[in-house]
């Protein structure tokens, strides 16, 4: 009985021996790693993220989300979906879920018909699936 007791006197010594030194002093020259700074430059998408509206017209607006998520509307129906890019240059849009409301006379509901866009300055420049333009939206002051 005394060998099992001297043998857990002698693990639990062993334990909290092996658990100080963790948390003594290396001495003066050890170094402690620090947390690296995240990389302060913005991603290529950073510019893009905003709010956009039509300049004149009907009430068409999008808005890029940092997250990748897009939504927007473009005068008759309110749209969701997700953006990407700019991948040399070309946002990439994919329209998905939309409301199905009536169209006000006159209103061409052009916004989900892009499926990319450019920036230019303060312009984002949207073209459909051939390449052909749809519509320009310029970044809201909001």
């Amino acid at each position: 009985m005394r060998s099992k007791r001297v043998l857990a006197v002698v693990a639990v010594a062993f334990i909290c021996a092996a658990v100080s030194v963790g948390c003594t002093d290396q001495g003066q020259g050890s170094v402690t790693p620090s947390p690296t700074a995240a990389d302060p430059t913005p991603s290529p998408g950073a510019a893009v993220v905003g709010e956009w509206a039509a300049a004149e017209g009907p009430d068409v607006n999008l808005t890029l989300n940092a997250d990748g998520s897009l939504v927007g509307f473009d005068g008759c129906n309110a749209h969701t979906g997700v953006w990407s890019g700019p991948d040399g240059g070309t946002i990439r849009l994919e329209f998905g879920g939309h409301t199905e409301a009536g169209c006000p006379e006159g209103v061409v509901p052009w916004l989900a018909l892009s499926d990319g866009a450019t920036m230019r300055g303060d312009t984002l420049a949207l073209f459909g699936l051939t390449g052909g333009p749809t519509g320009e939206l310029v970044r809201s002051e909001d």
